[in-house]
C-alpha cells in the first residue's frame, strides 16, 4: 500500500492553499515537524484516537485539516475524503508505514512455513532497511524521524530525515545499494544523518523530552 501521508479537509484545503495560521490536527511529532518546516505559520493541534474519532474531532473542533496515513483511509474505502496526497519526497512517512506484518511465536516452524507463502519479499527488504535506520538512530515515537525505502530495478533507495520538534532544524539524506544490503544501508544512512547534524538535533529533542517528563530531575 502507498506509504504516503494525506491531508484531509472538510474545506478541501491543500497544504499550499491552507490559510495563514490554519489549524491542522495531528499527534505525530514527525508530521508536526514536517508541516512546520514547510508552513511555519500553521497552528498544529493535538489530535488522537482512531480514524473515526479523528474525523469526528476535525468537524467538532472546526479544524482546517488533519494529516493521516493514506493506507488507513484506503483500507476503509475512504479515499474520497482525501484533499491532497502529500508527496513522499517532500513529506517522508513513518518507518514501516503502509506495511502489514504478521506476528508469530518464536521458533514455531510450522506457522513460519505457512505465513512464508504470503510474505512479500520486496516489501520485507524495504521495511528491514527502514527499521535498521530507526534502530541505529535509537528512535521512537518521541523523536521526529521519517524514512522511505523503495526497490526499483534491483536497487534499493533509502531516504531519511531527522528534525527538531518545531521543524526549524532538519537533516535529510539518501543512500542507494543492492537490496541484499538492506540493513547495512539503514546503518549507513543513520551514520550520515548523524554526521550532517542529526546527532545534535537528537540530543536536544531527548533533553527537552526528559525535562518535560522529569521536571524535578
Amino acid at each position: 500500500v502507498d506509504p504516503c501521508d494525506v491531508l484531509v479537509s472538510c474545506k478541501k484545503f491543500t497544504l499550499a492553499t491552507l490559510p495563514e495560521k490554519a489549524r491542522v490536527g495531528t499527534s505525530s511529532l514527525r508530521r508536526k515537524a514536517q508541516l512546520l518546516h514547510l508552513r511555519p505559520d500553521l497552528q498544529i493541534c493535538d489530535l488522537r484516537g482512531n480514524l473515526h474519532t479523528r474525523l469526528r474531532k476535525m468537524k467538532e473542533t472546526d479544524l482546517d485539516a488533519i494529516v493521516l496515513a493514506y493506507a488507513g483511509l484506503t483500507r476503509l474505502g475512504w479515499d474520497n475524503l482525501i484533499a491532497e496526497k502529500l508527496p513522499c519526497h517532500l513529506f517522508l512517512p513513518a518507518v514501516g508505514q503502509g506495511a502489514l506484518g504478521i506476528e508469530i511465536r518464536a521458533g514455531d516452524k510450522d506457522i513460519q512455513s505457512i505465513v512464508s507463502h504470503v510474505n512479500h519479499q520486496i516489501s520485507a527488504l524495504e521495511i528491514a532497511s527502514e527499521r535498521s535506520l530507526l534502530s541505529h538512530l535509537e528512535g521512537g515515537c518521541q523523536i521526529p524521524i521519517g524514512a522511505l525505502a523503495v526497490i526499483n530495478n534491483n536497487m534499493l533507495s533509502l531516504g531519511g530525515l531527522i528534525a527538531d520538534l518545531e521543524g526549524k532544524k532538519m537533516v535529510k539524506s539518501k543512500v542507494c545499494g543492492p537490496p541484499s544490503a538492506a540493513e547495512k544501508l539503514g546503518e549507513d544512512l543513520a551514520q550520515r544523518l548523524l554526521e550532517l547534524g542529526g546527532d545534535e538535533i537528537l540530543r536536544q529533542v531527548r533533553q527537552k523530552y526528559d525535562q518535560e517528563t522529569n521536571p524535578f530531575s
